[in-house]
């Protein structure tokens, strides 16, 4: 018997590696952000942390923010904004994660009508 193509096997290492997960986070101490404000916010704590990597905040709701992040890099995002803040900053805290974001958005989506 022949092992199954990998192209057609959802298991299988077929698969590629760079697809973004999509972390929910949510900023203590803050007001309402803006994505650009979420942006710096998350920046500024990769920077302390000394863990800097690319990521991209997709969507803003409220206190909420859903950023998409290298799947290789969502321990490092989870460490290093999960850490207490300094200096007054707002704290972020992560929530979830998803692997699509149609199910990230759903989520956000479902917080704001309750």
């Amino acid at each position: 018997m022949q092992p199954a193509s990998p192209r057609k096997s959802s298991t299988s290492s077929g698969n590629r590696f760079d697809r973004p997960r999509y972390l929910l986070v949510e900023v203590v101490g803050a007001p309402t952000l803006s994505p650009r404000g979420l942006e710096a916010l998350l920046h500024h704590h990769l920077v302390t942390a000394g863990t800097p990597f690319r990521f991209r905040v997709v969507r803003t709701e409220g206190t909420h923010g859903l950023v998409a992040v290298a799947h290789v890099d969502v321990a490092a995002a989870r460490l290093a904004w999960n850490r207490p803040s300094e200096g007054g900053r707002a704290a972020v805290r992560t929530l979830r994660s998803y692997g699509t974001l149609r199910k990230g958005k759903a989520w956000i989506a479902r917080d704001r009508r309750e």
